[in-house]
């Protein structure tokens, strides 16, 4: 991969995941980006503007070869692509902890050592507070969700309380 020749992977990465998280909050970055009225320059441009500072010349390129190619409607896949071609190269694996309330940082790196032990990745751990779940926890990660959290366990309750007086 032409970053990766360059050593430039881990830049065009945070650019990249940048660029989707952008495009994700503001949907209008793509109506603009798929106007075909809209001039590939301007796209360009305002492109870069979404940057602090200027993106890696890898990046530039990349952005200019789908503009050029009249490939913008496809940007937001490509870089979900490359995050996950990342990733996979690094045996990084993303994984989200929902809990009730805040979680202490050791119970934090108590999780992220036993997922890591669990599946042989790196684990990259992000966290969210839902007082919906009403205690426990839940993860995600790949395709899978452990649920662990006590709302998940009051409804198996309700529903065994509610079999069992059906079978009476």
């Amino acid at each position: 991969m032409y970053a990766e020749k360059n050593g430039k992977e881990l830049e065009v990465y945070r650019e990249t995941k940048w660029l989707s998280r952008c495009m994700v909050l503001y949907p209008q970055i793509k109506r603009i980006l798929t106007n075909p009225i809209v001039p590939a320059s301007k796209k360009l441009k305002m492109l870069e503007r979404l940057y602090i500072s200027p993106p890696s010349a890898e990046f530039h390129n990349f952005i200019r070869l789908v503009l050029e190619n009249k490939r913008e409607e496809l940007l937001q896949t490509m870089c979900f692509v490359y995050k996950e071609y990342y990733r996979e190269a690094k045996q990084i694996l993303q994984v989200d902890l929902v809990t009730a309330t805040e979680v202490a940082e050791e119970t934090k790196a108590g999780i992220t050592e036993k997922m890591e032990t669990f599946t042989n990745k790196n684990i990259r751990l992000t966290t969210s507070v839902d007082p919906e779940i009403l205690g426990g926890y839940v993860l995600y990660w790949d395709t899978y969700r452990w649920d662990a959290s006590v709302a998940s366990r009051m409804r198996s309750v309700e529903r065994m309380i509610k079999e069992n007086l059906n079978n009476i």
